[in-house]
């Protein structure tokens, strides 16, 4: 599975829309659809009819939302996250994130998000059914997972879906679970497509600022993007995975470890203790003071050696340039004549 990404890449900029509303066009669309719309909207009945809802049954259900839905979709501009999060960095510790040692991304999100809005469980069936796959009744797949993207007006490789899939507690690329997917959306307290995209933007916003909550989305993006039954990650998908989850913050020299990883066709494969290591070694490593005598996998030190070479490299290079300089060297011409005299 984990080519999906890949194919995400290359067919999301021809995946055909749904006939669900998107938060884009009409961001409170599922929310206050009356008696009237919820007819005129057919091909959304078509979604509703395969779980045997009908017309007045799917208006009630968007048209009983609690006051606080209202509230939710409401514009914010900047957005912020709810009401009691705090977004301090670090703010997050009391939730046991040090070390590896916290709950699932669900609950941390659950107890983050604390709004009172209750989530339908009828609401996540039916939504359930708008993206299962047709030959699997408990799954979404990679065509249903690429309307649910189009619907939140999202690319399947953008890193709000990676976000997604973390809350959900996705097991793997390129599908979810029915188990996942009603569960996780319950925690998120989100039950249709705008307070979905309303929760991802609230987590992306705590994400930037909190760097423990980061490195529990770091690390379970190594899991997600393994192969069934493989252990270590090819390198295309560590690159790929790492630039998409240093999306909102990305650490300095990251761009040279991603050229100095294709310059070098031996490195073939990243293990887990070299993935998780690379966030530590990117908050506290200096290049010019690296201790390789330190902890570090092998590989960072052949890349701090890379990296001091091609820094010298330069050195040599620009120094070489200046005694190029035509008025460089008129002035060291001029310097010598008034010495001889």
């Amino acid at each position: 599975m984990g080519n999906c990404l890949k194919c995400f890449q290359s067919s999301s900029s021809s995946a055909a829309p749904t006939t669900l509303p998107t938060s884009s066009s009409s961001p409170n669309a599922l929310h206050t659809l009356n008696a009237n719309s919820c007819q005129a909207a057919t091909s959304i009945g078509n979604c509703y009819d395969i779980v045997g809802v009908n017309a007045n049954e799917r208006c009630a259900i968007y048209n009983d939302r609690p006051r606080e839905t209202d509230e939710l979709l409401s514009n914010r501009t900047p957005l912020k996250p709810a009401n009691n999060c705090d977004t301090k960095r670090n703010s997050f510790k009391s939730l046991g994130l040090l070390n590896g040692s916290a709950p699932t991304m669900s609950e941390i999100i659950t107890t983050a998000v604390k709004e009172s809005m209750e989530v339908s469980d009828q609401t996540l069936n039916i939504l359930f059914e708008i993206y299962k796959d047709p030959d699997d009744e408990d799954m979404i797949l990679t065509d249903g997972i690429e309307r649910l993207c189009n619907d939140l007006n999202y690319q399947p490789d953008e890193f709000a879906i990676l976000v997604l899939a973390w809350c959900l507690d996705a097991s793997q690329m390129c599908r979810f679970t029915k188990t996942e997917f009603i569960d996780g959306l319950h925690k998120m307290r989100a039950d249709t497509i705008a307070s979905i995209r309303l929760r991802l933007e609230q987590t992306i916003e705590m994400l930037k600022v909190d760097s423990e909550m980061f490195k529990q989305l770091y690390r379970f993006t190594f899991r997600f993007g393994l192969e069934p039954d493989q252990r270590v990650l090819s390198l295309e998908m560590a690159i790929d995975l790492w630039k998409l989850v240093f999306t909102v913050q990305t650490p300095d020299l990251f761009s040279n470890w991603v050229i100095f990883l294709e310059k070098h066709p031996n490195i073939r494969r990243i293990p887990k203790d070299t993935w998780n290591m690379y966030l530590n070694f990117t908050e506290q490593c200096d290049i010019e003071n690296y201790d390789d005598t330190e902890a570090w996998p092998s590989l960072f030190d052949d890349f701090v050696e890379y990296e001091k070479n091609r820094a010298l490299e330069v050195t040599v290079h620009d120094d070489d340039n200046n005694n190029d300089d035509p008025l460089q060297s008129h002035v060291k011409a001029g310097g010598d004549t008034r010495h001889v005299s």
